[in-house]
């Protein structure tokens, strides 16, 4: 019997190779399985799949740290820089601002940055909540540090001896009217030293026997009241570079108004 040779003629292997799309390369000697998944899964910008054993290919590579990060988007690597940015140290005058206030007995926390649109502003300011001797200050206050020390200092060495002085009991509280707020001085478009955390107002004074002594003028009857509201206003102009109370004018009429106004020469201004 005569022996037949077959082949496929060059006609027919062109059709062949001209159905399949000219980006495909011979099958990958991994199995289908592991193919279908590196394909659909892995991100584009990887490598084709390797000749490695399939078991290289699963979970255990995403769960590694080191592809993690090397997929992470761009703009996980500026994190760091961002924390690092909001940790800055804070200056030493500050620091050594509030170590004087813990020895003073001042109660206080750290409050965040304060920075609005129209120039209110105070860059590392605190909540205070009670001054020396357990004196609470009511509501808490936002002030600065500086502030806060004058006000503490005063309190413990002048306001404290002078209501045991006048009425023989001790000062519990002090009912303050304004610390922060954004605002210009009345009548001016010049910002108010409340709107750099800078001031204070005080509305009245509380004692341990529950009297009760507003910042008001007192009239004969009240020698007492009288005496202590003008001691205060006297003692307070040299801690404080601003004293305004009642008598000064009609918007402090029933308040005091201390703040560490810088002024030329560091002069103080008292009505």
């Amino acid at each position: 019997m005569a022996l037949v040779a077959t082949f496929c003629p060059p006609a027919m292997a062109q059709e062949a190779e001209e159905e399949l799309p000219s980006t495909m390369q011979a099958p990958s000697p991994l199995p289908e399985r592991a193919q279908s998944a590196d394909t659909e899964e892995l991100p584009a910008k990887m490598d084709a799949p390797d000749s490695r054993p399939e078991q290289t290919a699963g979970p255990q590579e995403a769960d590694d740290p080191a592809q993690e990060t090397a997929d992470e988007p761009a703009e996980a690597t500026d994190a760091p820089k961002q924390e690092e940015a909001k940790d800055e140290p804070m200056p030493a005058d500050e620091v050594a601002c509030r170590a004087r206030l813990r020895e003073l007995g001042v109660e206080f926390s750290e409050h965040e940055p304060l920075k609005e649109e129209s120039g209110c502003s105070a860059p590392h300011p605190l909540t205070v909540t009670s001054l020396p001797g357990e004196v609470e200050l009511r509501p808490q206050a936002v002030l600065t540090c500086a502030m806060a020390e004058a006000t503490a200092t005063f309190v413990r060495d002048h306001v404290i001896p002078m209501t045991r002085e006048e009425f023989g009991s001790d000062l519990t509280a002090i009912d303050q009217v304004s610390s922060y707020v954004c605002r210009p001085r009345n009548g001016t478009q010049t910002l108010s030293e409340h709107a750099f955390a800078n001031a204070l107002d005080w509305g009245a004074l509380e004692l341990e026997d529950e009297t009760r002594i507003e910042v008001r003028a007192y009239q004969r009857a009240e020698p007492r009241r009288a005496r202590l509201i003008s001691a205060i206003r006297d003692a307070a102009c040299g801690p404080f570079k601003t004293v305004l109370g009642p008598g000064s004018d009609a918007d402090h009429a029933d308040h005091f108004h201390f703040d560490m106004a810088e002024r030329r020469g560091g002069s103080t201004f008292c009505q």
